[in-house]
């Protein structure tokens, strides 16, 4: 009797066990395209800055424009690559910034709540503030990357 009891209970721990790990392992694929991610970026006009543009490169996010500091205009460029995801948030590493040296721009231009949040070299972006994304209502970002223009994002379980 026990030894049934003990082969059921395994059975049934395996078939949960199963169960959860395909769930995991399962995801919805979104896909933003530049015009959305330019949205992101444009929603929050900033005083100084024109011409913003964001473009899906190879593995990277692009970021440029042109900022007004002192009555000059300065261009400028912003590569990010995907980091890491956490809940329904992502992370991108600024791997290349022109002019060099000058974060005052990135500051300025990606600390905008709720929507983004520069510090110390990484960008977050909050998946939350994204209609496509808002759709979804549940789950969390299990990978994401860019690829052929558009920044791909599987949300699951």
């Amino acid at each position: 009797m026990n030894d049934k009891f003990n082969e059921r209970h395994y059975e049934e721990t395996s078939i949960l066990s199963r169960a959860k790990k395909e769930l995991k392992e399962k995801f919805v694929t979104i896909q933003l395209t530049e015009d959305m991610l330019g949205w992101v970026v444009n929603k929050k006009k900033i005083k100084g800055i024109t011409s913003i543009a964001v473009r899906l490169i190879e593995d990277k996010i692009v970021i440029s424009g042109a900022m007004k500091k002192l009555r000059l205009t300065i261009p400028f460029r912003i590569d990010l690559k995907p980091l890491v995801a956490r809940d329904r948030e992502l992370s991108f590493k600024v791997v290349s910034l022109k002019p060099l040296n000058h974060h005052w721009i990135t500051t300025k231009l990606l600390n905008k709540s709720p929507f983004l949040h520069y510090h110390k070299g990484i960008i977050h972006i909050d998946l939350n503030q994204i209609e496509k994304a808002k759709a979804i209502r549940v789950g969390n970002v299990k990978r994401f990357e860019v690829k052929d223009e558009r920044l791909w994002i599987g949300i699951g379980l």
